[in-house]
């Protein structure tokens, strides 16, 4: 009788220790796939959290593409091709579901790669930013040069054009006049106008030292009392401020700087009115003399 009992209870401590593995068992396991639950909710709240945070990276990324510009073609090409294709990843991200670990890994990498791209773009334009502002100073600086040439060349040219109408007046011939008198037939001075057979005007080109030297076309005009010019079959025109105009008579002049007397004649053909003649005298394009004589 012992023996049954000791055997029963040897088999229910047997069957109480299996009962305790099994509940073991199950308690572990239960814990296990508990662990295995909050890990895969864990993992998934993480690749949720990293989806979120790479579109919101490629927002950013987008967004700054379309601030980067430059004065360069190509580059701005190359800055659009980049940033449609943020765009594309943008869309693919969104359709991409949070548990698709694999996928996200592979845009993170992509994202990367395209922030490094955006980076070495960056730094393209400040570089192209800073040649250009260097530019931009040497530009600024030529023109100022320029500018100062300009006006140093307008200032030189004021110089010259004040020294050349110095000169031009300094070397303007001057003259005083001698006489200006009617002769008869003799050649005797007379102060009636019906015996006056020529004009004589005598004068003196003063020495000037400036003044080219050589030979001197010496123009004169005689004016009528009414203002008409008195010429003859030797009379002719020349140039003066830009007109042609007749003169009475003409004579070279040989002038070598010194004071140079010159008498200059006019022989007269017709009749003429009495009251006051004016004689003119014109040098190398200019009026240097007018003296006057009131024949009866």
């Amino acid at each position: 009788m012992e023996e049954k009992t000791q055997s029963r209870n040897t088999i229910l401590w047997i069957l109480l220790f299996i009962f305790g593995l099994i509940i073991i068992f199950l308690v572990y396991s239960n814990l296990k796939t508990k662990k295995q639950y909050q890990q895969t909710i864990y993992n998934l709240e993480r690749t949720a959290e990293e989806k979120d945070s790479l579109q919101l990276e490629l927002e950013q990324i987008y967004v700054q593409y379309q601030q980067l510009k430059t004065n360069n073609d190509t580059l701005n090409q190359r800055l659009e091709a980049e940033k449609e294709r943020v765009a594309q990843l943008l869309q693919e991200l969104r359709r991409v579901k949070a548990t698709d670990r694999q996928k996200i890994e592979q845009l993170k990498q992509e994202v990367s790669l395209l922030r490094n791209i955006m980076r070495s773009y960056i730094r393209q334009i400040d570089s192209l930013y800073q040649r250009n502002q260097v530019l931009i100073e040497e530009n600024r600086k030529i023109k100022q040069q320029y500018t100062a040439v300009i006006v140093e060349k307008q200032e030189l040219e004021e110089v010259a054009d004040s020294l050349k109408k110095t000169v031009e007046i300094a070397s303007t011939l001057e003259a005083r006049p001698v006489s200006f008198v009617a002769l008869n037939k003799r050649d005797r001075e007379t102060r009636r106008i019906n015996k006056a057979q020529k004009f004589q005007v005598c004068f003196t080109l003063l020495a000037n030292k400036i003044a080219e030297k050589g030979t001197k076309r010496v123009y004169l005009r005689i004016a009528r009392p009414d203002g008409e010019i008195l010429i003859n079959e030797n009379s002719s025109t020349f140039m003066y401020q830009g007109e042609e105009i007749f003169y009475s008579a003409v004579k070279d002049v040989d002038y070598q700087g010194k004071d140079t007397e010159v008498c200059i004649y006019y022989l007269n053909n017709t009749e003429l009115p009495a009251g006051t003649y004016t004689a003119y005298i014109f040098v190398d394009g200019k009026q240097i003399l007018t003296t006057e004589i009131n024949l009866k």
